[in-house]
């Protein structure tokens, strides 16, 4: 016993000392624009991750494609929906999109929670597979130097609305992720992953425990049900053929270091019919019939 007790203290320090070195060189490598680790072992871990995606837990991209494939502008800002419970397609698949700059021929960089840094294997993964930590600096760093960024605007409030039977898109009524497009005159690009919200299935009535372990542990999760019924099975959501769907870029003009409400208002709403012409145009096929006929729910908070 003792010796299960002092090898498993070895192991929790040792791996303490190890995240505290990840995360020092995670933020030297945002401050200079840099990337994390040799590419080849970036490769390596997003091909692994989208190998147990699809061998293991059974979700693999059926198709790829939408408008926005085209593209050719150089420098944008990705803005994906929906969050879904768990984000899975970001955690696991997105990365080697990232790495081997899909679609547009460029890297790009995956915006998460920091929080999820500290996670064994997860936050390796994140940290090598262009994931950073979702804060004003790190965006302002990575926009500024010429980057490429993915963000999702509905955050924890949408993961936490979650539904299997209704698409949803959360934005905050600040509107940070427009007002940082234009501060920089990049573009925004909807990005949506149809059938994310279905890999599980909701439970209601639960919300209760959903905001207990928020303020427990600072992460929601949404009380949900994988294959077989198993609740917050993770590794084995419900088998579900993913379609991604690229919108048209929507331009936010010149960088202006203050732009006003009503520019930003106009913007957004030129972006919000960008999504919404992007959802309806594949949604019918892409969706259960079901879910496919409520539309999509625009929701600001």
């Amino acid at each position: 016993m003792r010796m299960d007790l002092r090898t498993a203290v070895l192991v929790v320090v040792g791996y303490g000392c190890w995240l505290q070195c990840r995360l020092a060189l995670l933020r030297r490598a945002v401050r200079r624009g840099e990337d994390v680790g040799p590419r080849w072992l970036a490769r390596f871990s997003a091909a692994a991750s989208a190998f147990i995606a699809r061998h293991v837990s059974g979700v693999a991209v059926a198709s790829f494609g939408g408008a926005g494939m085209a593209w050719r502008g150089g420098q944008v800002v990705y803005v994906w929906h929906p969050h879904g419970f768990i984000s899975f397609t970001a955690s696991m698949i997105m990365g080697g999109w990232a790495v081997a700059g899909r679609p547009h021929g460029r890297p790009w960089y995956g915006m998460a929670l920091p929080a999820l840094f500290a996670l064994p294997w997860l936050g390796e993964h994140f940290t090598l597979a262009n994931g950073r930590p979702v804060d004003r600096a790190s965006l302002e760093r990575l926009l500024g130097s010429g980057a490429s960024v993915a963000i999702n605007p509905g955050g924890v409030r949408e993961q936490a609305a979650t539904r299997h039977d209704r698409e949803q898109a959360f934005f905050s009524r600040k509107l940070g992720f427009v007002r940082l497009a234009m501060r920089h005159g990049v573009p925004l690009m909807p990005l949506y992953i149809f059938g994310e919200n279905q890999m599980y299935e909701r439970v209601d009535g639960c919300e209760r425990v959903t905001a207990a372990i928020r303020r427990v542990t600072g992460l929601t999760f949404p009380v949900c049900t994988g294959r077989f019924g198993l609740p917050w099975c993770w590794p084995l959501p419900r088998r579900t053929a993913l379609h991604v769907r690229w919108g048209d870029a929507v331009d936010v003009g010149p960088p202006r270091a203050d732009p006003s409400d009503a520019e930003v208002r106009a913007v957004f709403d030129a972006y919000v019919a960008e999504l919404r012409r992007t959802f309806d145009a594949h949604a019918p096929t892409c969706l259960p019939r079901d879910v496919a006929a409520r539309g999509l729910r625009v929701v600001e908070l």
